[in-house]
Formats: C-alpha cells, sequence, structure tokens
C-alpha cells in the first residue's frame, strides 16, 4: 500500500467540548481550599514572625519586609483566584480513544493522550487524599521520563474504573 498524506481541514477536526468535560468531585475542591488555608496560615505565621523580629531589633519595618509582605499577599492572592475561578474549569473527558484533562483559569490547559499511546498507568493517593476518598491518576507513554498526565481530585472507585479499562486496552493492543 503506498504512502499518503493527505490535507486534513481543521475544521473538520473533532473538538472537545467543553461542556462534555465531567467536572471533579466537590470533597476535592474541599481538599484543595484545606491546603490552601495551610500555607496561608504558615506563610501568616512566618511573616508575624518576621515583622515581630524586625520590630524588636530597629523598631521600624525596613523595605525588605514590606517587599515579602506584598510579595506572599500577591502569591495568596493569585492562588486564590485560581483556585475560586478555576476549579468549575477542571474535567475529565473519557472518549473512545483517548482521555482529555481541562485545568486552569489563569494558564489554562488541555492535555489529551491518545489510549493507544499509554504504556502504563498508576493511582496514587497520600493520607490527607485518603480521608477525601480522592486520589491522583498518572498515565505515562513511552519515551517520557514522568507522567504525561495526572488528573488530581478523582474519585477513587472512578480512577479505578477508567485504569482497568486502560489496562485492558494496552494488553489488548
Amino acid at each position: 500500500m503506498p504512502f499518503t498524506n493527505s490535507s486534513v481541514s481543521i475544521d473538520s477536526l473533532p473538538t472537545l467540548e467543553a461542556a462534555d468535560f465531567e467536572g471533579l468531585p466537590s470533597r476535592y475542591r474541599t481538599y484543595r481550599w484545606m491546603v490552601y488555608g495551610c500555607v496561608l496560615l504558615m506563610a501568616g505565621v512566618g511573616l508575624g514572625a518576621l515583622v515581630w523580629f524586625e520590630l524588636e531589633a530597629v523598631s521600624t519595618l525596613r523595605w525588605g519586609v514590606w517587599f515579602a509582605i506584598a510579595l506572599v499577599g500577591v502569591f495568596e492572592a493569585t492562588w486564590a483566584l485560581e483556585e475560586w475561578k478555576g476549579f468549575p474549569l477542571r474535567g475529565v473527558l473519557v472518549r473512545e480513544h483517548d482521555l482529555s484533562y481541562r485545568s486552569g483559569f489563569l494558564r489554562q490547559e488541555v492535555i489529551t493522550v491518545p489510549f493507544n499511546r499509554i504504556q502504563h498507568s498508576e493511582i496514587s493517593q497520600g493520607p490527607l487524599a485518603r480521608v477525601f476518598n480522592i486520589c491522583t491518576l498518572k498515565l505515562y507513554t513511552a519515551g517520557s521520563s514522568g507522567a504525561n498526565l495526572r488528573v488530581s481530585g478523582m474519585d477513587v472507585e472512578r480512577a479505578q474504573r477508567l485504569r482497568q479499562r486502560l489496562d485492558e486496552r494496552v494488553r489488548r493492543a
């Protein structure tokens, strides 16, 4: 059979419709806000200690302390915005031949991995994630040094069913 490489119109390609993506469980949102709150608390304690030591040493706040406070404030505000606006955008779409993951508000990202390229998959779950019954599904493809797709916050049962289906497809190939 001779090799052909015909052109294809971009408009004729299938699209990833936003409505087709399945959202992640709301308990994952709670988990993420808890992590955010812990980091916010630690940053507050660290800044509080910095301010206290600074006031003890020189009775005023130098520009470096103000800069640190502003930097932490901008970081925390940006993170909060991403969590608030970005969580509803997170989702998974499983189609006949591939899996797509969409995330991000400030930096939007859609990653699609064809099933026939997946070498193996992995489900990981830390202690806090076990409390919330969520996990991270990692998909590895050939030639990569790490996971090509990480879907954090999936329901454990759904991730296990999806992984089983992926493993069956990999064995058949």
